[in-house]
């Protein structure tokens, strides 16, 4: 898990990666899911359409808070990055809001679906646009996480 020239992992280190790979795994897996459901036809089966992005949008929803909820943890991610590391608390900290307007996206979109699934087809056109813009924020919040436990567990420490 660790480069040539780092340090070897501490248990709680190994404990914390190995919870955010978990439930970022989660996220990709729902994620996928929900683009998949998104990209279905929807003319005349619009209701159907909105009930299956429902289930898959609850999913993501699920998946975000246990990620939230592992990466934030008193020994989670978030914190053992920042044990060692304390120049990266903004970073972690914009991360962290990152997530929770990720969660409160989600929910704003969920009902949304839910008007649709009840038959009011006003705010069908842009379901599609915002759960892409949410699930690019997504993909991102995932990319700066890769950046600093790499940043943080898999390059060699500086030599000043």
């Amino acid at each position: 898990m660790t480069g040539r020239g780092t340090p070897a992992l501490t248990d709680l280190q190994q404990s914390a990666l190995a919870g955010a790979e978990r439930t970022q795994n989660g996220l990709l897996v729902a994620q996928d899911a929900l683009l998949a459901a998104l990209r279905r036809p929807q003319p005349m089966r619009e209701r159907a359409w909105a009930e299956r992005v429902g289930q898959e949008l609850a999913k993501v929803i699920e998946a975000l808070r246990e990620h939230r909820l592992e990466v934030e943890r008193a020994d989670g991610l978030y914190a053992e990055i920042l044990r060692d590391a304390p120049w990266t608390e903004p970073r972690l900290r914009q991360l962290a809001a990152q997530l929770r307007r990720l969660e409160a996206e989600a929910a704003d979109l969920q009902v949304e679906v839910r008007r649709v699934e009840e038959g009011d087809l006003q705010g069908l056109h842009t379901i599609r646009h915002d759960a892409e813009r949410m699930l690019q924020s997504l993909r991102d919040l995932l990319s700066k996480e890769a950046d600093l436990i790499y940043e943080r567990f898999e390059q060699p420490p500086a030599a000043d």
